[in-house]
């Protein structure tokens, strides 16, 4: 069931003019986050700095993040630092933020231009909660999570982005052509693109290089 489906089946609706991100920033004592493709109008970095924002102010911010967003991922990889919590999951648990146990954040459906969802229906927020507390649990710790893995993705796309052969870039990185040509392929899927050349242009919108 996507985030959408859950907030229309319970009879949740939005609150007019309300932004995500003003919602997240107003919270007094718990943001959970699940991050598969990302709720906030922001790109990684910046919604990495809001998230540190809220949590240095004392405000408890969990955030389980899709194992295959490496470019989350790489945001995240000092977020105990800036008082984050961070566990990964598999990239089947849908999009959604719970602020303060009472309000949650969903995004907007795939085809329209809308804001994101903020959502106050008891019905609604209990569900999402339900969802993130049984992804939390069955995580794995942070501490686990392959960034040498997300590095070399970031180098690919810098390589990507200088118009580097194949052979080159493997041979920069160390790796064989195989295997650079396995990674491209996951960034890929991973960003939607249908060309190395849409990698790197949705790489640089998103502030991932």
């Amino acid at each position: 069931m996507t985030s959408g489906m859950l907030s229309r089946r319970l009879g949740g609706l939005p609150a007019a003019g309300e932004r995500a991100e003003d919602v997240v920033r107003a919270a007094r004592h718990h943001v959970a986050v699940v991050w598969r493709d990302g709720v906030l109008p922001l790109t990684p970095r910046a919604t990495v700095a809001l998230l540190a924002e809220v949590a240095c102010r004392g405000v408890v911010v969990q955030v389980l993040c899709a194992r295959d967003n490496t470019y989350a991922a790489a945001e995240l990889a000092d977020a105990a630092r800036r008082g984050i919590e961070v566990q990964y999951v598999p990239r089947g648990t849908p999009d959604a933020i719970i602020v303060d146990h009472r309000v949650a954040v969903f995004p907007p459906g795939l085809t329209d231009d809308t804001p994101a969802a903020v959502l106050r229906h008891s019905g609604v927020v209990s569900a999402a909660r339900e969802l993130f507390t049984a992804g939390w649990q069955a995580a794995i710790a942070a501490s686990r999570v392959p960034l040498a893995c997300v590095q070399l993705h970031r180098d690919i796309l810098t390589l990507l982005g200088r118009g580097h052969t194949d052979d080159t870039a493997a041979r920069k990185l160390g790796v064989s052509v195989r295997t650079y040509r396995r990674h491209v392929a996951t960034i890929m899927r991973t960003l939607g693109a249908d060309s190395r050349f849409q990698a790197g242009v949705l790489a640089r919108e998103r502030g991932l290089v």
